[in-house]
C-alpha cells in the first residue's frame, strides 16, 4: 500500500500489484505471457496487462523514489561522508537475433581469449543500496534496473 499514491487511478495500482506478484511467482522469463500463466489469469487479460505498461497514470521515477523512501525508512542506509553506499552489477546475455528490441553490440571485458571481444545481446544491470548497520546484518536492496 506504500505505493498507492504513485498511481492516479485505482485500476493502475491494482495492475501494479498483479505485475509485482507476477514478477515474484513466475519461474520462466517469457514476459507478460509467463505472468498470465503463473498467476492463472484469464488469457483475455493479456491486452489489459500490456496496457498497464503503457499507461500514463503512473511514473517509473515516482515508483523508484517511493521504493527508496520505503527502504530507508525500514533500514538505515550505509553512508560514507554523508553519501549512501550504492552497489552496481550487470550481466551481458548473448542473443542471436539482431532485430530483437534492446539487442546491441556489447564489449566483453574478459581475459578469456576464447570469448569474442564483442557480442550481440542484452545488458541487464541493477543498482542497489546497502542498508542496515555496519556491525549488524547488511541488506542489499535493489533500487533500479536497466536493460
Amino acid at each position: 500500500m506504500g505505493f498507492r499514491d504513485c498511481f492516479s487511478r485505482a485500476a493502475a495500482f491494482e495492475w501494479f500489484v498483479i505485475v509485482i506478484t507476477g514478477f515474484i511467482f513466475r519461474v520462466d522469463h517469457h514476459g507478460v505471457t509467463s505472468m498470465i500463466r503463473w498467476l492463472a489469469l484469464r488469457s483475455g487479460l493479456y491486452t489489459a496487462l500490456l496496457s498497464f505498461f503503457r499507461a500514463d497514470s503512473w511514473s517509473m521515477k515516482e515508483i523508484q523514489k517511493r521504493w527508496l523512501q520505503i527502504v530507508l525508512s525500514n533500514a538505515p542506509g550505509v553512508q560514507i561522508r554523508d553519501r549512501y553506499l550504492l552497489i552496481g552489477d550487470g550481466i551481458k546475455i548473448a542473443k542471436e537475433a539482431q532485430k530483437m528490441p534492446g539487442v546491441k553490440k556489447l564489449h566483453q571485458e574478459s581475459n578469456n581469449s576464447g570469448k569474442p571481444e564483442y557480442i550481440q545481446g542484452h545488458h541487464h544491470g541493477v543498482i542497489g543500496i546497502l542498508a542496515g548497520r555496519v556491525k549488524k546484518t547488511l541488506l542489499y536492496s535493489p533500487l533500479c534496473g536497466a536493460a
